[in-house]
């Protein structure tokens, strides 16, 4: 990871961090640290808390969104390109078909059609739009926007429900690195981030499964924060296995 996607990181970390100690009295007072293994410290009281960040997702289609997020910039710079290209605006709405298909061909097929349709404005659906794609919408720039018009995507997800053992996987990937933690702090927690946006990747967490559930960890204390749109949510402490 270099240095600016680990910035990136970091400052994700310590805005869940904030937002959860909002949502939440159980975290000490004083002021978090960031720091590596854990990912940030706290002294209070005359102890040190080490608190390690993570989030629950799904990788596979994490990972796929960043892929589909790429194309529209993609597309852009190609269509850039092309004899007398007019700035434009577009807008994408993907189809299940594109999950088959290149991020390149995607990106060259979506260039080819704005091309063709130079002059024009509108929206266009189904079988008027290449494979892989089910809505393009070409607008007109807006005279306050940035010269070379706007190009973005939106993809359809599904909601999934967070299974058990995708959380104990999670908790067992942060507990195997429990020594590497413990040198610098005696009392470690582990903060587990789930988004309630439901975007790609994201899954959904019930309350009352978290209730019925209990875990194995060697960490003082395991939270999920559940965290909803603008920064707010609830934190909930899971049960060790044994309790």
């Amino acid at each position: 990871m270099d240095l600016s996607a680990r910035g990136r990181k970091k400052e994700s970390e310590s805005a869940y961090l904030n937002e959860a100690r909002r949502a939440s009295d159980i975290f000490p007072l004083g002021e978090f640290v960031a720091h590596e293994n854990p990912d940030f410290l706290i002294t209070a009281e005359g102890k040190t808390y080490g608190i390690e960040v993570t989030e629950l997702c799904l990788e596979q289609p994490r990972t796929e969104a960043a892929t589909f997020q790429r194309i529209p910039g993609n597309a852009k710079a190609l269509y850039n390109q092309l004899i007398d290209a007019v700035p434009v605006d577009v807008s994408i709405v993907y189809s299940r078909q594109a999950e088959s298909l290149h991020p390149n061909q995607l990106a060259k097929s979506l260039a080819a059609f704005v091309y063709e349709q130079q002059g024009k404005t509108g929206v266009y659906s189904w079988q008027a739009v290449p494979e892989g794609f089910s809505r393009i919408g070409i607008h007109d720039v807006l005279p306050t926007a940035a010269s070379g018009g706007r190009w973005y995507g939106f993809r359809a997800f599904n909601v999934e429900i967070a299974l058990r053992e995708l959380l104990e996987r999670c908790i067992a990937r942060k507990n195997a690195r429990l020594p590497a933690y413990r040198g610098a702090a005696g009392n470690l927690w582990l903060l587990i981030v789930n988004d309630q946006f439901l975007g790609p990747g994201e899954v959904y967490v019930r309350p009352e499964d978290l209730s019925a559930w209990s875990f194995t960890f060697g960490f003082e204390k395991v939270l999920l924060f559940a965290r909803e749109a603008g920064g707010g949510g609830k934190v909930y402490e899971l049960q060790r296995s044994g309790n």
